[in-house]
């Protein structure tokens, strides 16, 4: 399912390089992982996210809780892993090669499309896609998703289009988001973070975005306040 907008994405010029956005990106992961977690509500504290990445155990809290923070770090290694080695691609395959992970013990099937129904919260108009349309929407959508697009706009593409067509039983945002970060990172730009004080914001842009399939105000948002250059 696509969507529409008329915000145009600036045509600045972005400072490159692959190498600084790889090592920056690397320099900032406790951050990134712990906001990520937090955009879930995940209840573990900034120093326990930087603990768990250092190897170490934490108390206090739920094996599930703990297995997310976990299981984001794992999938940003992944994909910083890949952008170094060169094997970074946007496929199908990729996308659940980051579900599996992203998802691991949280869906009832990682890595793999759903094959049931899905809901969103908050949203009261919008219906995700029959699950039997999933293979068709992403084979014949993927491309006009990515064509021809600055990288920068590609990530915010690609990102809400995988947000909107909920693809897996769980962790969608995440995933999208995590391959969106590669294509920032792969053209040498930097990455798409959404920070703990613009959750409620970004929460909000994305409901009326679902409910209204106009794309505007979020994308300006993702575009003004999400992508975060060498430069920054």
């Amino acid at each position: 399912m696509l969507f529409e907008y008329t915000y145009k994405i600036s045509n600045r010029k972005f400072k490159t390089s692959k190498a600084k956005a790889v090592m920056l990106a690397k320099k900032m992961l406790p951050e990134y992982v712990f906001d990520m977690a937090k955009m879930e509500n995940n209840p573990i504290t900034f120093p326990e996210v930087q603990t768990l990445m250092d190897g170490v155990t934490i108390g206090g809290h739920k094996i599930n809780d703990v297995e997310q923070v976990l299981n984001i770090k794992d999938a940003w290694h992944c994909i910083l892993s890949d952008v170094e080695d060169k094997t970074f691609f946007v496929a199908k395959s990729y996308f659940h090669k980051i579900n599996k992970i992203i998802a691991r013990n949280e869906a009832i099937y990682a890595g793999i499309f759903r094959n049931g129904s899905v809901g969103i919260a908050g949203t009261s108009n919008y219906k995700s896609p029959n699950f039997e349309n999933l293979e068709k929407i992403f084979t014949f959508e993927l491309p006009t998703v990515m064509v021809d697009f600055h990288p920068v706009e590609q990530a915010i593409r690609l990102f809400l289009w995988g947000s909107l067509n909920q693809f897996y039983w769980d962790g969608n945002k995440r995933t999208a988001r995590l391959i969106a970060n590669g294509i920032l990172l792969d053209a040498g730009i930097g990455v798409l973070n959404i920070g703990t004080t613009d959750i409620l914001e970004f929460n909000t842009l994305m409901v009326n975005f679902y409910d209204t399939l106009n794309a505007d105000e979020i994308v300006k948002f993702l575009a003004e306040k999400a992508i975060i250059t060498l430069s920054e």
